[in-house]
């Protein structure tokens, strides 16, 4: 039996229909002239127009290669020599580590600390100047499952300076809570298909009309001339499969996975030493636990070799202590020890109870041995 409780990492992709009919009539290169091709497009263009709708966003959109590219764009087409940046200290690596690549640049960063897990509008709006060009701050973080209300906080900001862009990574927010960005004032969102049942290799950056993104490849005229080179059509038209799920699923998909979330929470509470790291304000698909005296990686290894599959955080940060745990204030051995299980409505109240059970069987057997 194989359980899969990693979804922050990624999900099972559902998009049969869209693979027989990419393989079948939906394959051509969506930049040729004749007819076959002008319906690809189109079938692109009916994707970002979906993407727009489901986050309420009235804007552009442009396709990449995922989520770290899309805020990668993002956040470069806010540089300005010399001017002021404010994140957080819980971002993603791919939002975290562009700002301090633009340090390099000479830029001038602020990193705001979350209040708890969460980050606060009034902290973030506290560090705003005259000269702030970009405020970014993400929508749910993918290690605790925090969500900020980036309502508020680009509120806040836009009142300090109206002039300052803001941005939003919002690749573990889509279908995971409600998003309406229409009245919000968020500049550029960034979403990610392969956490929504698509493929991985597909993402997107949606931008205000005033706030359009600039180029970082060279080539030819494909999205608007900004990302050049023959679209992913295959990846785009999955996207569009996904998003018509995840909007008409929602509902029912969101009561299934907070009923798991409750059971999750009621089982390891009974596991002996377990401290969940539990926001005030989160999503129930992200769930992070530590327990301390037992090493992340060796746990989340030992259950892998029974067939259950959970993380320890940022997948693509395997090995590190969590950046994002010691930012919120958890211990360095408690930060050791916290791994990462995220739902989805694929999985069932049967797979979390074998889980919950093997984990206590673990972590008893990991701490006997430590204390050899």
């Amino acid at each position: 039996m194989k359980i899969y409780l990693d979804n922050a990492a990624t999900t099972q992709p559902l998009i049969d229909k869209t693979l027989v009919s990419h393989i079948k009539t939906a394959w051509y290169n969506p930049s040729a002239a004749y007819a076959p091709a002008e319906a690809v497009f189109l079938e692109m263009k009916k994707t970002r127009q979906a993407l727009c709708d489901v986050t309420g966003f009235d804007g552009g959109c442009i396709f990449t290669s995922g989520g770290t590219e899309a805020n990668n764009m993002a956040i470069l087409s806010a540089y300005k020599k010399g001017a002021h940046y404010i994140t957080s200290a819980i971002e993603h690596p791919c939002v975290y580590e562009t700002f301090r690549y633009l340090e390099t640049m000479g830029a001038q960063v602020d990193y705001v600390r979350p209040n708890g897990f969460c980050i606060e509008a009034e902290d973030v709006a506290a560090l705003v100047r005259s000269d702030t060009a970009l405020v970014s701050i993400m929508h749910v973080n993918n290690e605790t499952g925090a969500q900020n209300d980036i309502h508020a906080i680009c509120g806040a900001v836009k009142a300090k300076n109206q002039n300052a862009a803001f941005h939003s990574d919002g690749v573990q927010a889509l279908f995971k809570t409600g998003i309406d960005l229409s009245k919000s004032g968020v500049d550029y969102y960034t979403v990610s298909a392969h956490k929504i049942h698509a493929l991985k290799g597909t993402g997107a950056l949606l931008y205000s009309n005033n706030k359009a993104p600039i180029r970082l490849h060279f080539g030819g005229d494909q999205e608007y001339a900004l990302r050049p080179g023959t679209e992913n059509t295959l990846g785009i038209q999955a996207f569009y499969e996904a998003l018509e799920r995840g909007r008409d699923g929602f509902s029912a998909a969101l009561e299934i996975v907070n009923g798991l979330h409750k059971k999750l929470l009621e089982g390891l509470s009974a596991i002996d030493g377990a401290e969940v790291n539990l926001p005030d304000i989160k999503v129930p698909h992200i769930v992070s636990v530590s327990f301390p005296g037992v090493r992340a990686e060796v746990l989340v290894r030992a259950l892998g070799e029974k067939g259950i599959y959970i993380g320890t955080g940022a997948a693509c940060s395997r090995g590190k202590l969590s950046r994002v745990l010691t930012a919120c204030g958890v211990g360095k051995s408690s930060a050791k020890g916290a791994v990462r299980i995220s739902l989805s409505a694929l999985n069932t109240a049967h797979e979390l109870a074998v889980c919950l059970e093997e984990i206590g069987y673990e972590v008893k057997k990991l701490r006997r041995f430590g204390r050899r």
